[in-house]
């Protein structure tokens, strides 16, 4: 080994006697790259296949990530004013043997921290450039008890820890903690900040996750305040691929506004239906067109998609149908989407008057899930009879400035073998419920009255009960005989 001294720099020279194949390697490694000669090429692939050993800020506890991950770690290390910066100690990266995905758990200033962390984290679509459509996490809840109370910990001096993080400067770069696990930390962070209570906290950071490994995350790292359902719903539908069938189909039809997201629980103002309402809908729509029997006769149960810990199966069936187009494009759907859109905006509109913490349910009711399971299986199964159709379809018109479901009529209707806290039709998601509201829906397609009165709700819970009835009796009869 030969030295060599220049102005520059200061080299060693290395000969190498290597094979013909071997040397074909590195001539092509060369030319892949372009490089200028042979000795980069060289130095490069040595400096590929040597472990790291003068940087010890960075220890790779599991097998080392890719280059690209390891690209971003580094970025991370020097950009981030972690503590563990400022006191020259290791950056531990591990990997999440679940997922895949590396991570570090290191600490930051309050100060720091809210100066770089981002809320608003939004979940990987490729093929989407709206990113805003997209956002993850679920609103802030300020009256829940566990809120303020972590609140006040922060001001009294609480260290939180394993807030969950991803590092991305792909969108909003000068935030590039993204928040997916603990934004109502982060918010008491904030307030105690305001205070001038600056301690350290601890944050587990992720390194290039992918769409799918930030959904996992997601879903596991929001259990610390009463998460609903309904998120883990909307954020396993944004997962889907192709992305944002559901959304773009609400959207389209009028049962999301532009741009507006699917809620991530029931709220009476500023109300957005949830992920579980409009699975529910397509899946009651297609099983009610599709259903071979008579459901005037029959005490059909229309179904509600389950919710919070998996997909629905029977959704994400129907999903698979479509997904091939990358839409759901039933016109016969479509069309029935924008009735019901028709329906709950005249509902929401002319209940506004009504008085009362109680009736501001009035102004969302065609969105209980009761009710929008059954109207959808209504619709499916009319779809063979244009006129009875029809019917349903105009009930808004039909009823004039009077609100369509007339809820006032349908919390006072109620069963002989109802108990006395039965709020009345359409307020429960039990299945009879489901089951007495279809019979309401089918029975109006066929009145020659404009309106949904008292009386035709009472009656349609006799007839669901009268066919449920009948139909117990023939099967006991012929077991019997």
């Amino acid at each position: 080994m030969e030295e060599q001294n220049t102005e520059e720099t200061r080299k060693l020279k290395l000969q190498l006697i290597t094979s013909d194949n071997l040397w074909d390697l590195v001539q092509r490694y060369k030319m892949d790259r372009n490089l200028k000669n042979n000795n980069d090429a060289v130095e490069e692939l040595i400096k590929k296949g040597l472990p790291e050993a003068t940087d010890k800020t960075i220890v790779y506890v599991d097998a080392r990530p890719s280059e690209n991950v390891v690209a971003t770690i580094k970025e991370f290390k020097d950009k981030i004013p972690s503590v563990e910066k400022k006191e020259g100690t290791p950056l531990l990266i591990l990997k999440d043997q679940k997922s895949g995905a590396h991570y570090s758990e290191c600490h930051i200033f309050a100060s720091e921290f809210v100066q770089l962390a981002d809320p608003d984290a939004i979940i990987k679509i490729e093929s989407d450039e709206d990113l805003e459509l997209h956002r993850a996490n679920r609103q802030l809840e300020p009256d829940n008890y566990y809120f303020i109370q972590m609140i006040e910990d922060a001001k009294g001096g609480r260290q939180f820890s394993d807030i969950v993080i991803e590092y991305n400067t792909e969108y909003a770069p000068n935030k590039p903690l993204k928040i997916l696990g603990g934004q109502h930390r982060h918010e008491a962070i904030i307030k105690a900040l305001k205070e001038n209570i600056n301690h350290i906290h601890g944050i587990r950071v992720y390194f290039n996750l992918t769409g799918e490994q930030q959904a996992e995350i997601m879903r596991i790292s929001n259990t610390n305040i009463n998460v609903s359902p309904d998120l883990r719903d909307r954020i396993e539908e944004s997962a889907l691929t192709p992305a944002d069938m559901l959304r773009t189909f609400c959207q389209t039809t009028g049962i999301l506004k532009a741009k507006q997201d699917f809620g991530d629980k029931k709220r009476t103002d500023d109300f957005a239906p949830t992920v579980r309402m409009m699975r529910s809908f397509i899946v009651n729509f297609i099983e009610g067109r599709d259903y071979q029997g008579n459901a005037d006769d029959d005490a059909v149960i229309p179904s509600l998609c389950e919710s919070g810990k998996h997909i629905d199966k029977d959704y994400l069936q129907i999903f698979n149908q479509f997904k091939s187009k990358k839409a759901f494009d039933d016109a016969q759907l479509i069309e029935a989407a924008k009735m019901f859109a028709k329906l709950h905006n005249a509902q929401f509109k002319n209940s506004e008057n009504f008085k009362g913490i109680e009736k501001k349910e009035f102004k969302i009711k065609a969105f209980s899930l009761s009710i929008i399971a059954s109207w959808a299986f209504a619709a499916g199964t009319l779809q063979k009879n244009p006129e009875r159709l029809n019917k349903l379809y105009d009930l808004p018109a039909l009823s004039g400035p009077d609100d369509p479901l007339n809820a006032t009529a349908m919390g006072k209707a109620k069963h002989k073998t109802d108990t006395e806290t039965y709020r009345g039709l359409g307020t429960r998601s039990g299945g009879k419920e489901v089951g007495r509201v279809l019979q309401l829906f089918l029975s109006y397609s066929q009145s020659k009255k404009p309106k949904i009165t008292l009386d035709m709700c009472n009656a349609a819970i006799d007839i669901f009960h009268s066919n449920e009835a009948r139909i117990s009796a023939e099967k006991k009869r012929k077991e019997a005989f």
